[in-house]
């Protein structure tokens, strides 16, 4: 819920705001000034480079073909940094090389739902009438139901494997940017210089796609970055929950689960994945939070 009304904070302020283009030097220049962008930044840059560069990393395979049950449940030293798991897994490797899946996982499931969204919420935005009336009635009718409850009766229909989270989640998920983008669209198509467009003989497609979208995009950045937090949320529950990722890929919920027989006799199985899984929503949550005090300096002190 909190989530969903920082959403409708931001709609509401970026429709005071009107939605102006800023240059990308002078955004690009205040967001190296703002400390929740840089540190966000530095804690995703961090994870992001860890992730794409696991396969040339010296570290253990984190899905060995032959397990070693001698190495079961050690505990953090210089040879296993963060210890290993109940099967003899080295726990360090597999954070590492669940970070790739889950960021897989968030990038392209918000890619698919921004683009679904933006599509249907710029359509009925800008045309209004009966295309607004049916795509506004499906808009109310999965932000109804809350994103993880859409996500996990998707991922259950569909099946367990990694396709089907970034399906399950894209199409939970794209109503929150059809809304935005809708009551965006609604505020700008009324301005002077869409008028003026229409007046010089601008086509309907150019005049959304040259003059519309680009004066909606502050607003879905910011989206879009919290989305991915969000989107490593679900997918980490659902991992957890037994219909996300399988089995022996790796995948930080998935570790959170299978450590929970072991919190007492070897907690660095769940703690690892968990704290590591804190870092990467955090970062990217202060990265949207700190562009949307760089984009919109209003919003500046209005936190969820």
């Amino acid at each position: 819920m909190k989530f969903r009304q920082s959403m409708n904070d931001m709609l509401a302020s970026w429709k005071m705001a009107g939605g102006a283009k800023q240059s990308i030097v002078d955004i690009i220049s205040r967001s190296r000034r703002n400390a929740m962008v840089v540190s966000g930044t530095t804690i995703i840059i961090i994870i992001v480079s860890l992730a794409l560069l696991a396969p040339i990393l010296p570290m253990a395979d984190p899905t060995p073909a032959q397990l070693v049950p001698e190495d079961a449940l050690l505990p953090p030293s210089t040879n296993h940094w963060f210890g290993t798991d109940e099967l003899g897994r080295d726990v360090f490797s597999r954070v590492i090389w669940g970070a790739r899946v889950s960021l897989t996982v968030a990038t392209l499931a918000i890619f698919f739902s921004l683009l679904i969204g933006v599509m249907l919420g710029l359509t009925a935005g800008y045309f209004g009438g009966i295309p607004d009336y049916i795509i506004a009635g499906t808009i109310d009718l999965f932000w109804t139901f809350p994103s993880f409850l859409l996500a996990l009766a998707f991922a259950a229909a569909l099946g367990p494997s990694l396709g089907n989270v970034i399906l399950a989640i894209s199409i939970s998920y794209w109503a929150g940017f059809a809304r935005l983008m809708r009551g965006q669209a609604l505020s700008v198509r009324e301005r002077q210089f869409i008028e003026a467009s229409r007046a010089l003989g601008a086509k309907n497609l150019r005049i959304m796609f040259t003059h519309v979208l680009p004066n909606c995009l502050a607003p879905l950045i910011v989206w879009a970055s919290i989305g991915v937090a969000d989107a490593i949320t679900i997918e980490s529950s659902l991992s957890f929950l037994g219909v996300g990722t399988q089995p022996p890929t790796p995948s930080w919920g998935y570790m959170l689960y299978r450590g929970i027989p072991y919190l007492q006799e070897a907690p660095w199985i769940s703690t690892f994945p968990g704290v590591t899984l804190l870092f990467t929503i955090l970062g990217f949550n202060l990265v949207g939070d700190g562009l949307r005090d760089v984009l919109d300096p209003r919003m500046k002190g209005m936190r969820r």
